[in-house]
């Protein structure tokens, strides 16, 4: 496989919290222009904003099934049906506690049975924490995070470059992760709490400070922390909050970033 004109991109399509700000998306990013993790709330006008046709997404990585992490999967789905696109061609990997369930509800929604008969259903690749999974292009290494529902964080590896950096949805504070995430160039985690460490006797939400956050990256010895999922009136105060922890650089991204790794 060649690495000519080839590099690791990761472009954040929302960094907001799970009823985002105006103007901004729940957390959401896109891999190489072509892999997405999660959908956020508006999935398809964020990627055109970015150039990207939809219908050239060719895996959606769900880090879990919550509802403002997948609210727009039925538009994405709709997008490929209208273009006549195979659903097939789209490979959605998610928790296998609900990633079914979530995927035929949508087209259920849709009523493609009905509209959009012989059009296929998306290739479903549900994984337990801990399986891991290999593309051609790509590895995923996945281990459980804590929340409510089954979620899954992942350490991707592009094969082209040979970078690394893993990624979570939303989750409280978790030791295990972090020999999980441990090389990784960045880790991208949530901060929904603030600028402060949960309470370890009363998170029944089981989300994450951006302490936390730094906790785990600081353990991990990962070389940056990206902090996102939070109200981003509070951003400059999560990023200050993690460096009094974390002793390498912190950034809360803004929409539309994009970074080579």
């Amino acid at each position: 496989m060649s690495t000519i004109n080839h590099e690791t991109t990761i472009t954040f399509l929302g960094t907001s919290t799970a009823l985002p700000d105006a103007g901004s998306d729940t957390a959401s990013l896109l891999i190489n222009r072509k892999y997405l993790v999660d959908t956020g709330w508006s999935v398809v006008s964020n990627l055109r904003k970015q150039g990207v046709d939809p219908t050239e997404i060719e895996y959606l990585f769900f880090t879990h099934m919550h509802h403002d992490h997948y609210l727009s999967l039925p538009s994405l789905l709709f997008y490929f049906l209208m273009k006549r696109k195979n659903l097939a061609d789209l490979k959605i990997i998610g928790p296998i506690e609900d990633l079914e369930r979530v995927v035929k509800l949508s087209m259920n929604l849709l009523q493609a049975d009905r509209f959009y008969s012989g059009k296929g259903m998306p290739t479903l690749i549900p994984l337990q924490p801990g399986e891991p999974y290999e593309d051609e292009v790509f590895t995923l290494h996945t281990c459980e995070t804590v929340h409510p529902v089954q979620g899954l964080c992942y350490r991707f590896t592009d094969k082209l470059t040979g970078k690394v950096f893993s990624f979570t949805g939303d989750t409280a504070y978790h030791p295990p992760m972090a020999d999980h995430v441990r090389g990784s160039s960045i880790l991208i985690t949530e901060a929904s709490l603030g600028p402060v460490a949960a309470d370890m006797n009363h998170n029944p939400a089981l989300h994450s400070g951006a302490v936390d956050a730094a906790r785990m990256a600081e353990a991990a010895e990962v070389d940056k922390l990206f902090l996102v999922h939070g109200p981003l009136s509070k951003a400059d105060a999560c990023v200050e909050a993690a460096k009094q922890v974390f002793s390498k650089p912190v950034e809360w991204p803004k929409d539309g970033q994009t970074i080579t790794l």
